[in-house]
């Protein structure tokens, strides 16, 4: 999507538009339709209205969801009907299925209204799943075959920016039967001897990366960063050329899956967005909190265990959140890290004993600084030798545990398919919280109550 294009038109816009709201004037150009339509959704629709079909399409595909879902509802089949067939088959599939979901009946109307290309576009995109390659796949693609010439080359480009292709990066090579051999970037492209033919020049050119449509898009996200690519090509199991994938569509799954990673690791639905009603966010919110609520609960039970304990020396309940909020906040860097290289495929269940090893030691280290420092305060603040040695065996023993726990249980889920994100904010914290408390508790009672009757 050409934003620099959309912010230009919304600037002339806004000038030949009333200015009766000033706080809509001091917009910032980027985020001035999603202004519009919280300040005032009648004048949304009309500035949006007011674009030319390319860019109304484009602008909806970029917009947050709760908004496109809101204009699918306001549309009617015909007006959405167009807007699917001037944008690029994938973005014109993302959107189809967003209606569908919406508004299933609506959405078999407007298929009927496609043309039959968009149509054929959509059906074969639709089978991929969203984690495979296919689903990320654009159907148009410059491609000629190895037998054409260069000057051939550039009157099919041309002709293909006429009917909208959008940014082309390279012209995909094949061979008689469609099968993919190179891509030549265009700049390459242009620097050729127009009478060239492509089968005369491809071994001049490095090896391209190509991927299956059924692989996943872990894959195409790894091959694009690790080579830096433009575009990738997609063919086949038989390696015919289906279409292409392009590095800013890899960058919003990019940006994605860190949004979904972040919400997890909070406990937040992967699905909420600012934009959502007060309704739907307050649900979404209140059954994560709801999971703490049981998480704290039995992490209480636990306390109650050593109520008598606490009741003799008060000053454990001072003291014992200091223990279980350093072993979280240790545990909550390691789960963080782990994830993150799990997902970014750095990692794997063959690295967990190295891992283990080293988060053994960091944990040690620091258990055993920590554990003197609080032993110091403690001792500062209550002149008890018995409970300062207690926090420090505690803060030790639940600093060794975290790192074991916030290490292996995200690299067992992954290796069950559970989401590790999901499952390790959850599970990881709420053990480290009871083994937290339940240490310094069992400590002190084990040290401080015999030594006291002595």
């Amino acid at each position: 999507m050409d934003t620099k294009a959309i912010d230009l038109y919304l600037q002339k816009l806004k000038k030949n538009i009333s200015k009766d709201n000033a706080a809509q004037e001091d917009t910032a150009e980027s985020g001035y339709l999603e202004t519009a339509k919280e300040n005032d959704e009648n004048k949304f629709f009309h500035y949006l209205n007011s674009l030319p079909l390319n860019l109304r399409a484009e602008t909806l595909i970029e917009l947050p969801t709760p908004f496109k879902i809101d204009l699918i509802l306001k549309y009617d089949t015909h007006a959405l009907a167009d807007i699917l067939e001037v944008l690029e088959s994938d973005d014109a599939t993302d959107l189809f299925i967003t209606i569908s979901k919406t508004n299933k009946a609506k959405a078999e109307e407007i298929f009927l209204l496609l043309s039959d290309a968009t149509q054929k576009n959509i059906e074969k995109l639709m089978l991929y799943s969203h984690q495979e390659a296919g689903s990320l796949m654009q159907t148009e693609i410059f491609k000629v075959s190895a037998k054409r010439t260069v000057a051939y080359a550039v009157e099919k480009l041309k002709k293909l920016k006429e009917h909208g292709i959008g940014t082309v990066q390279n012209v995909f090579i094949t061979d008689d039967n469609g099968k993919f051999l190179k891509s030549i970037s265009v700049d390459e492209l242009i620097l050729l001897n127009f009478d060239t033919k492509f089968e005369d020049v491809l071994d001049n050119y490095a090896d391209n990366y190509s991927i299956v449509s059924h692989d996943s898009i872990d894959n195409v996200v790894s091959m694009i960063e690790k080579y830096n690519l433009v575009s990738i090509a997609v063919v086949d199991k038989m390696g015919h050329l289906l279409g292409r994938i392009t590095h800013d569509d890899v960058l919003d799954v990019i940006q994605e899956n860190a949004t979904k990673q972040i919400y997890r690791l909070n406990n937040i639905d992967v699905t909420e967005e600012i934009q959502e009603n007060i309704s739907k966010t307050t649900k979404t919110r209140a059954k994560w909190l709801t999971i703490n609520l049981v998480n704290a609960t039995l992490a209480s039970i636990v306390i109650g265990f050593f109520e008598h304990t606490l009741d003799t020396i008060v000053a454990l309940a001072v003291l014992m959140p200091i223990v279980a909020n350093m072993a979280g906040s240790a545990s909550s860097q390691t789960v963080t890290i782990i994830v993150r290289q799990l997902a970014l495929r750095q990692i794997d269940l063959r690295d967990m004993q190295s891992i283990l090893k080293k988060e053994l030691i960091v944990s040690a280290v620091n258990g055993l600084f920590l554990g003197f420092l609080t032993a110091i305060i403690s001792q500062i603040r209550y002149h008890n030798i018995l409970i300062s040695i207690s926090i420090a065996l505690a803060m030790f023993f639940s600093f060794v545990t975290a790192s074991i726990i916030a290490t292996s249980v995200p690299m067992l889920f992954k290796k069950i398919n559970i989401d590790p994100a999901v499952a390790s904010s959850v599970f990881v914290l709420t053990s480290v919280d009871i083994i937290s408390f339940f240490s310094f508790l069992w400590f002190a009672e084990m040290i401080i109550i015999p030594l006291s009757i002595k």
